[in-house]
């Protein structure tokens, strides 16, 4: 069994402005909506806020859970979409060799188990820079979970003394590591701190991915750029299409006590994804499919089952 995967990875520029019009226009309309806020709508935020709480403190206890599940199963298909953030979001090696002696600073939010920061890694190594270069690559893996961020650590640790053993007798190369708790949807950085930011499937854990987008904004310089990746629609990704249509004849969509999340295929639709980008703020945006994604660590039916049920948060529940 080889199901094939459709993913939609959107790109996107911050304005080398520093005020987004956009973003003053709906600081406004926010202002002006408080001033005539309700009781009833008072209640309806107080139940929204507790769903939130509940959907956040879920998504973290899982993933604390699910990590080892994640890596092995999903692993060897989200890898497949790096190369393509990490050109388009702006790390390349022409950014990196550019950057006038400054810190060029990758942010990887939703790091899991490092994925993306070990392919950046690795790109920055074959560029085969002076040793004393490297000092200049700064990378931060962002997480809600310890567990993953572990994980990322020691595959990163290990995978830098390998290198190291490769390269036998040359000074060793130093980079700059962080690795940091926290939310996607409140970036504990401040405004202009990072070049380049990659988001690989995490998009669709947040409850609220409009305040990562505008977080992104934020926390990117003028010029930085935003990659992130989702799953394009069941109909179009095999893999979640042979489960969700199994679970319609066969099984209970409904999970008692599930709270509500955000649709878990929204910014699969190009058209979605750029809009949402263009609406915050960013510039030069664009979106594309890659259509040859397979997920060849699956070889039946049942490994299908037993990776979507262990290695997701939701299916935990």
């Amino acid at each position: 069994m080889n199901p094939k995967m459709l993913l939609a990875a959107a790109f996107a520029q911050r304005q080398r402005c520093l005020q987004s019009p956009t973003l003053a226009k709906r600081a406004v309309n926010c202002s002006t909506r408080a001033m005539a806020t309700s009781l009833d709508e008072n209640e309806i935020k107080s139940s929204g806020e507790a769903n939130e709480h509940r959907f956040f403190e879920m998504e973290q206890r899982n993933w604390e859970q699910g990590f080892e599940a994640y890596d092995e199963g999903f692993g060897p298909l989200t890898c497949q979409t790096i190369p393509t953030l990490l050109s388009d979001g702006g790390f390349s090696p022409a950014n990196v060799i550019e950057s006038d002696g400054r810190q060029f600073k990758l942010l990887d939010v939703a790091t899991g188990p490092g994925f993306v920061l070990t392919a950046a890694i690795d790109a920055a190594i074959k560029l085969d820079l002076p040793e004393e270069s490297y000092s200049n690559l700064n990378f931060t893996g962002l997480d809600i979970t310890q567990n993953f961020l572990q994980m990322a650590k020691q595959r990163i640790n290990a995978q830098l003394q390998e290198q190291q053993q490769q390269r036998q007798h040359k000074q060793e190369i130093q980079f700059n590591i962080d690795f940091v708790e926290g939310s996607a949807e409140s970036l504990p950085f401040n405004d202009g701190s990072f070049d380049s930011i990659v988001c690989n499937f995490g998009i669709l854990h947040f409850f609220h991915p409009d305040a990562f987008l505008r977080e992104s904004y934020r926390v990117l310089r003028p010029g930085g750029r935003l990659s992130f990746s989702a799953w394009a629609p069941p109909m179009a990704t095999e893999g979640f299409r042979i489960a969700l249509e199994s679970i319609a004849d066969v099984g209970n969509p409904n999970v008692e006590g599930l709270p509500d999340g955000p649709n878990f295929f929204d910014f699969g639709d190009p058209n979605q994804a750029t809009n949402a980008l263009k609406e915050i703020g960013f510039v030069d945006t664009k979106s594309v499919e890659l259509s040859e994604m397979k997920w060849t660590s699956i070889q039946n039916g049942s490994e299908l089952y037993d990776v979507l049920l262990q290695g997701t948060s939701r299916t935990r529940e």
